[in-house]
Order: structure tokens, then C-alpha cells, then sequence
């Protein structure tokens, strides 16, 4: 009898079990807790992870502004943030969500990138780049897309994975990069040309100007030299004699510095008027006769 209750016991709480299966379910994120269903097919439950995907976005050929064509691709991370409007919008599948949100980020692509320039995503000048801007706004364009279709995914992280430049394209573009280089040297060349043009003029008249100093300093000096002359003149005009005399010294003592200066000897070749062997020319003086 106790066996017979025990087993109808066992049997009774399987049954409120598979009741309690049927007619309420359990929600685990955002007001978890356990909620009433009418059984399937009335109601059906549908199990959803707010996990982030990653998508690959595919290479997609894009025309600039200027008409030069560059492959693209992107990144983007999403995830699911309103399950009922992701039922409703997309049927609850991923590769749907994931081919809807492709589209978008293909249109804003072309979009922004439709009226960049080259210059913007490739440059040798770091101030020409526009990269993180133009990243940004297709970020913002996708954003929006989506709250406005309301798929009930969010975008958690969006970039520019790759940029390329299609082959037939290539060779232009090195000898636009070439051309670009060839221009800055010139005028970097030019630069350097004009600015040794400025010293040059800058050290030529630097060097009229300390010629000018110098002449006008060697005039004064010359006028000084002029006017102790003179005064020395005033005292030799009562002496000619010693005048001249000190005259042959001082163009002795010339000869004689420039010779010790280069080094080599002095030889004087004087004949027998010349003082003081003028006496053997003329033979002994009357006073000295006597």
C-alpha cells in the first residue's frame, strides 16, 4: 500500500513538472524570472545569447571624390539588445541580421567614402590623413541605420580593417606618390636655395659693412699717424741732418726685421764712400793732419 502511494506520488509530481514546463518559462537577463505561456504551438519560446558577434565585412571597391577607386573593408561587433524587435525585424536569425547589417555598412561605406579623396586615407603628410574621421562617421551612419530599421541589434565596435588600391591602379598611384615627393624636394630645394641666397647677401654686407669700419678706422688712424708726423717734422726742420740720419736707421732696422723674419742672412755691400768708410776714399781730414 505504502509502495502504491509512493509510485501515484512520483507519477503526481512529474505530471505538475511537465505542467510547469508547458505553461511558464524562465527569463535570466533584464527582469529575470519565471513567466506563464500557454502551451506550443499557442505560444512557443525562442532562446537568444546576448553574446557579441564579430563580422567580417567583405572587400568592397569604392570611388573617391577624385575619381581614384580603393578596396575597402570593415569590422563590426554586434549584438543582440531587443529580442522582440529582433523576432519581429529579422525572424530571430543571425545570418539575416548579419546580411541586413553588411548592407549598411556597405551603403555608408560608399556613402562617405563618395566624398573623401584620396589624400584623406593615403598620404605621405600625416596632416592630410582624415582616417579616424571618416572611420567615425560610417560608425555614426551605421548606428543610426540600425536604430532607424530597428533590428534590435546594437553595434558595439566598428573600424576600417583594410584599404587597398585595385592593381590597374597601382602604377598611378606610386607615380602620383613620386610626383608628390619630386615636389616637396623641389621645394624644399628651393627653400634651401633662397635661404642661402639670404646669408650669402647677409655675409656680403656684413663684410662691406666691417670694410667700411676698417677703412674709416685705418683713415683715423692715418689721420693721427699724420698729425704725430708733423710735430716730428716741426723738430727735424732745426736738424735735417738727424732727420735723414734716423730715416737710414729706420730702413735698416726694416731690412733687418724682414730677414730675421724669413730667416736668412744679411750681407751689405758697401763701397768706400759710404759712411763711415767714407775716410778711405777721401784720406785723413786737414783737423786730422794736424
Amino acid at each position: 500500500m505504502r509502495e502504491s502511494k509512493f509510485t501515484i506520488g512520483v507519477i503526481v509530481g512529474v505530471v505538475i513538472l511537465m505542467v510547469v514546463y508547458l505553461f511558464v518559462y524562465q527569463v535570466r537577463v533584464e527582469e529575470a524570472g519565471l513567466y506563464f505561456r500557454l502551451p506550443w504551438p499557442i505560444d512557443k519560446v525562442r532562446k537568444y545569447s546576448k553574446r557579441v558577434r564579430v563580422l567580417d565585412g567583405k572587400l568592397a571597391e569604392t570611388q573617391l571624390q577624385d575619381d581614384w577607386m580603393v578596396i575597402i573593408s570593415m569590422y563590426a561587433a554586434w549584438r543582440l539588445d531587443d529580442p522582440v524587435q529582433f523576432e519581429k525585424s529579422l525572424d530571430g536569425e543571425e545570418k539575416e541580421a548579419e546580411a541586413k547589417l553588411n548592407e549598411i555598412i556597405f551603403n555608408e561605406t560608399s556613402r562617405v567614402i563618395g566624398k573623401s579623396v584620396f589624400d584623406d586615407l593615403v598620404s605621405i603628410d600625416p596632416n592630410r590623413l582624415k582616417f579616424d574621421a571618416i572611420e567615425n562617421e560610417i560608425a555614426a551612419g551605421v548606428r543610426e541605420a540600425i536604430q532607424k530599421n530597428g533590428y534590435g541589434i546594437s553595434l558595439v565596435a566598428f573600424g576600417i580593417k583594410r584599404v587597398a588600391i585595385p592593381e590597374d591602379v597601382t602604377k598611378s598611384v606610386f607615380e602620383r606618390m613620386n610626383a608628390e615627393r619630386d615636389e616637396e624636394a623641389q621645394t624644399y630645394r628651393s627653400q634651401g636655395e633662397e635661404e642661402k641666397r639670404a646669408i650669402i647677401a647677409s655675409a656680403k654686407e656684413e663684410a662691406k659693412k666691417t670694410l667700411s669700419d676698417a677703412e674709416a678706422r685705418a683713415k683715423q688712424i692715418r689721420g693721427e699717424g699724420e698729425a704725430e708726423e708733423a710735430k716730428y717734422y716741426e723738430v727735424f726742420a732745426g736738424a735735417p741732418e738727424l732727420a735723414i740720419f734716423l730715416r737710414r736707421l729706420e730702413a735698416l732696422q726694416t731690412i733687418a726685421q724682414n730677414a730675421r723674419d724669413r730667416g736668412t742672412p744679411i750681407t751689405f755691400v758697401l763701397d768706400t764712400q759710404t759712411e763711415p768708410l767714407g775716410v778711405l776714399y777721401t784720406g785723413p781730414q786737414e783737423g786730422e793732419n794736424k
